[in-house]
């Protein structure tokens, strides 16, 4: 196998890792298998095993996050809300710098205009 090259993108790189760790996904899930059904490993090992092949196949199992009737979907919101904040907040913080750094650019460049104009006006007086 050749070394990764800096050069490429990262996703190319996440593919090709992706790619490699799935063409392996036999042997973990043999191994797992192997784990699980070995009456020498740890009661702990064999049901950590079990889950991660149920989670593989099945997907992770919900967990409620609060009892009672809406309880679980309102808190749900709450926290999708804010996450949708966090990000506005975010968001806003980087077009109020986006626009601070252009003001500064815009003034820097009628400043440095004026001096040059100011050292033309300076030099043709002053040159005749």
């Amino acid at each position: 196998m050749t070394g990764i090259n800096s050069q490429r993108p990262m996703s190319k790189t996440l593919t090709e890792i992706r790619s490699l760790a799935r063409s392996h996904t036999r042997t973990a899930i043999n191994v797992l298998v192997g784990v699980m059904r070995c009456k020498d490993a740890t009661p702990a090992a064999r049901v950590s095993a079990a889950n991660a092949i149920l989670d593989r196949g099945w997907g992770k199992a919900t967990q409620p996050l609060e009892s009672g009737d809406d309880g679980a979907l309102e808190l749900i919101h709450r926290i999708e809300l804010r996450a949708d904040f966090s990000h506005l907040r975010r968001w806003r913080k980087s077009v109020e710098q986006a626009q601070n750094y252009t003001f500064r650019a815009v003034i820097t460049i009628i400043v440095t205009g004026l001096l040059g104009a100011t050292w033309l006006g300076v030099k043709a007086a002053f040159g005749k």
